[in-house]
């Protein structure tokens, strides 16, 4: 990396001089001393010298240090943009944003696409506990119903149990259960997102078994969640969980990529349904 210790505002204090001709070869300590910290004269002074005995003008080398100025001013807007997100009690003195009003944010904003990935899904079926679950899950669903071209997938683990009264159920048999489960009683919308999981997590030998653990949440290709916490009651507003909220569409589409390519090499398989059949009941 070219003059890693130099901040945008000093890179280009150092272009307006080259630009200026204060400061020009033979390049001097006490020349660029005017412009540069001086723990960082040698490093300024060896290359510049090395721009120049590529036969770099002064208006040359003044442009690659205005674009890395620039370079540095984004990342560091970039850096600006992350966001801590916490579930569970806040330490004295800090303000993090809650899990559950990102996720819900996210979810109400998204206009084109989002792609969730989730380890645990709540179990409830019945009562006050699933009136919580399917409250996780409507900002998404009213989204879904408003928005006819807003495509959701959500990537999720399918759990398979090996207590002696499961012992006949196959693989299929299982998906089929976490579908219904989660189209039938967590799931508030008319429109269903596309569900997808790791066959893996079905294999009869549990030494053969591996888990879909990833959680996150990718927006219409531009925002990204990262979280610690699951897609639950429980992970939103009891657990101690941290994440970070990020606007970065160079990761959001690297992470979307991701998923495609597993889907498209049947390492992760569709769970068969009619995402746009409207919920019974």
């Amino acid at each position: 990396m070219m003059l890693p210790g130099l901040g945008p505002t000093a890179l280009d204090d150092l272009a307006s001089a080259l630009e200026a001709g204060r400061l020009r070869a033979p390049f001097t300590r006490s020349a660029a001393r005017r412009h540069v910290p001086e723990d960082m004269l040698d490093e300024v002074l060896r290359t510049l010298g090395e721009l120049h005995g590529q036969s770099f003008t002064a208006a040359q080398t003044a442009l690659v240090l205005r674009k890395l100025a620039g370079e540095r001013r984004h990342r560091q807007q970039a850096a600006d943009r992350v966001e801590l997100v916490w579930s569970g009690p806040d330490a004295p003195g800090t303000s993090p944003r809650d899990t559950a009003v990102v996720i819900r944010g996210l979810c109400g904003a998204a206009r084109r696409s989002v792609l969730i990935a989730n380890y645990a899904f709540d179990r409830a079926r019945e009562g006050e506990a699933l009136l919580r679950a399917r409250a996780l899950w409507q900002p998404l669903a009213d989204a879904m119903d408003a928005r006819p071209g807003l495509s959701v997938r959500i990537f999720a683990n399918v759990e398979r149990r090996d207590d002696a009264q499961y012992a006949q159920l196959e693989a299929s048999d299982w998906v089929n259960r976490f579908r219904s489960h989660f189209t039938n009683h967590l799931w508030p919308g008319q429109r269903r997102p596309v569900l997808y999981y790791d066959p893996r997590s079905l294999a009869p030998d549990p030494g053969d078994r591996a888990i879909l653990h990833a959680k996150c949440i990718v927006v219409d290709d531009t925002q990204v969640f990262l979280t610690s916490a699951n897609f639950t009651q429980a992970g939103q507003q009891r657990n101690l969980e941290a994440g970070l909220c990020l606007e970065n569409p160079t990761l959001a589409r690297d992470l979307t990529a991701q998923f495609d390519a597993l889907v498209q090499t049947g390492a992760l398989l569709p769970i068969h349904g009619d995402p746009r059949r409207p919920r019974n009941g």
